[in-house]
């Protein structure tokens, strides 16, 4: 089916960028003509959608969307429907090389957004092929072929960061069951120490996608067929000399790898294997051929630890203060012992004398 961008209003047209402007004026049959330049071409993007669960079949009435690069930000431009077989079309849009387009497609409320695509005046238009996928809600089909930490000691802190390799080996998007009706799905949980101080993510889109619960960090992201690389960085505040930092794996992990900075390397232990090969002021330990189920706990015990002389000051005051109860209770048990011996004393004449 075609389906043509829809024109904004009047006024906003007075704002947007020139792409949106020439847009509405091919439309309306009034090209423009920039100085020293060609008018725009009307180009289209067109194609099928197809089931890639069901062997590419083809998907009749699938939603389709099509959007363009605006400021950075890929925004919808039009929305229609595809026929009977699958096909859809957009046409009346500017051949110009300066824009993106993504086309995409919806089916059981997830979207799959399909390749970038760059029209120009030779080139106007462009077939393209919206792959969708069956869904799946339980059992979670998700692996971590690789999780990678590194830990950083800061003063009085330590810097943390993950990467894990995410793989749905299935053919089926993997979108959860909410825990109860009308909830939200939870298809990954991030079981980082609950006292950590901020998290960053490197790509924005999980930093949106990412939603604290009970101290977690939970996110109904559909898990499309595939490998995704998720990596975040989190800080956690320490005021302790030695610390037993402890991290439950998130999903059945084949290669967990973990790396420490540190002046004391021998100080440092783990429940993963030590490696023997690494650089100075470096340890690192690893799983070696085998793979740990969701809900492992890795353990690590990091060696000294850098304080701040604040803090240092802070544990010298709490010692001093039970050193001073401590010498108290011996002050106050000598003297009600004294007082009891003398008590004695003061009888024992009394008893000799009446003999």
């Amino acid at each position: 089916m075609n389906h043509s961008p829809n024109l904004p209003s009047k006024d906003a047209l007075l704002t947007l960028p020139f792409i949106l402007v020439a847009w509405a004026a091919m439309l309306l049959q009034a090209p423009i003509v920039a100085t020293g330049q060609e008018p725009l071409v009307a180009g289209s993007i067109s194609g099928v959608v197809v089931n890639a669960t069901l062997d590419l079949a083809p998907v009749g009435g699938a939603e389709v969307v099509l959007r363009v690069k605006l400021d950075g930000q890929f925004v919808i431009a039009a929305e229609g429907t595809a026929d009977e077989q699958g096909r859809y079309r957009f046409d009346e849009i500017p051949a110009d090389a300066d824009y993106i387009y993504m086309p995409g497609a919806n089916l059981n409320g997830v979207h799959y957004p399909g390749p970038r695509v760059s029209l120009s005046s030779l080139m106007p238009h462009a077939r393209v092929a919206l792959k969708v996928h069956e869904t799946v809600a339980e059992p979670s089909p998700l692996v971590a072929r690789r999780h990678d930490i590194t830990i950083e000691p800061q003063t009085d802190a330590l810097k943390v960061t993950e990467t894990l390799l995410i793989e749905n080996p299935g053919a089926r998007t993997y979108v959860g069951r909410p825990a109860r009706e009308g909830g939200r799905a939870a298809t990954l949980q991030l079981s980082i120490p609950s006292d950590f101080r901020r998290t960053t993510f490197q790509q924005e889109f999980y930093g949106r996608q990412f939603t604290l619960i009970d101290g977690r960090l939970v996110t109904d992201i559909p898990w499309t067929p595939g490998q995704r690389e998720l990596t975040f960085t989190y800080v956690l505040p320490n005021q302790d000399r030695n610390r037993i930092w402890l991290r439950p794996l998130d999903l059945p992990s084949e290669h967990v790898r973990i790396e420490i900075h540190t002046d004391s390397p021998g100080e440092v232990q783990c429940n993963l294997s030590r490696n023997t090969t690494q650089s100075p002021g470096t340890v690192v330990f690893e799983s070696i051929g085998k793979t740990f189920p969701a809900g492992h706990v890795v353990r690590l015990q990091l060696g000294k630890l850098p304080i701040s002389l604040a803090t240092h000051g802070r544990w010298l005051a709490l010692a001093m203060l039970c050193g001073l109860i401590v010498a108290s209770l011996i002050g106050t048990i000598y003297r009600r012992r004294r007082q009891s011996e003398t008590r004695d004393e003061q009888r024992t004449p009394g008893r000799k004398q009446a003999a």
